[in-house]
């Protein structure tokens, strides 16, 4: 008993400390969050309005592709810049990695198989809405612009998705919230910034509820990986060769 009162203190100097710093994280995720959504938009925009909207055509589709993710990156490198001490684990995965790297894979196409038949199936056999590839524009691309994906997936889109998500912002969260709150958060957010875009085309609700809910999936998929393999570049590897094999099953069939 005689140690209470000393100990009580540090409970809630404890306490006030994990608040203060979930605010703090709070306050730093919403920021990049909001710096990322208007410099990708702005990117967007700005390669839309220099090269055209028709993502059918390779040139367009690739130099979007490209602006949007470069300002992603630019949003990653600048928050590292001014956390210098953030710690980013980037290495080659290990052969202990590899069951986790083929799990992760698996996962993220049955998600996408699952996807693609319930939406472009189900949902549009009962009049809900239209199939998925209407508002992601995946059956809009074709020829080399499928090339162009593979290479852009595995070259830039899956690194740098991962940088951004799961690397900042995944790795900002979890030094608050630990592991399970840091893979969810961040696979919201991960939702997000692949709906938006959908969303702003005014479609059903289904479809955004539908999207958002995909999306998150996979989020999660990726940052399972990043958790249990401890490095980026295993995510990235993983998002990237997922995106490529979607990119290039219409060059198979």
């Amino acid at each position: 008993m005689s140690d209470q009162p000393s100990t009580l203190p540090g409970i809630v100097s404890e306490r006030m400390t994990a608040r203060t710093g979930i605010a703090r994280t709070a306050v730093v995720v919403v920021g990049i969050v909001l710096a990322a959504l208007v410099t990708n938009l702005m990117a967007t925009l700005a390669a839309t309005s220099a090269v055209g909207s028709n993502v059918g055509e390779t040139i367009p589709f690739a130099t979007v592709v490209v602006a949007s993710e470069l300002a992603f990156l630019l949003v990653g490198v600048t928050y590292l810049w001014f956390q210098s001490s953030f710690h980013m684990p980037v290495r080659p995965p290990t052969w202990q990695s590899i069951p986790y790297l083929v799990g992760g894979l698996v996962a993220g196409l049955v998600t996408a198989f699952l996807q693609f038949a319930i939406t472009d199936a189900v949902v549009p056999a009962i009049e809900l809405s239209p199939g998925f590839t209407e508002y992601s524009n995946l059956g809009q691309v074709s020829g080399s612009g499928l090339v162009v994906g593979v290479a852009l997936s595995l070259a830039l889109i899956g690194p740098v998705e991962e940088f951004l998500f799961r690397g900042v912002i995944q790795g900002r969260i979890l030094e608050a919230l630990g592991p399970v709150g840091a893979v969810g958060i961040a696979s919201a957010v991960f939702a997000l910034f692949h709906v938006y875009p959908v969303a702003l085309l005014a479609p059903p609700p289904i479809v955004v509820v539908h999207m958002a809910a995909y999306y998150t999936v996979m989020g999660v998929i990726f940052g399972w990986v990043y958790h249990r393999t401890n490095t980026l570049v295993a995510p990235a590897i993983v998002h990237g060769t997922f995106n490529a094999v979607l990119f290039a099953s219409p060059l198979l069939g």
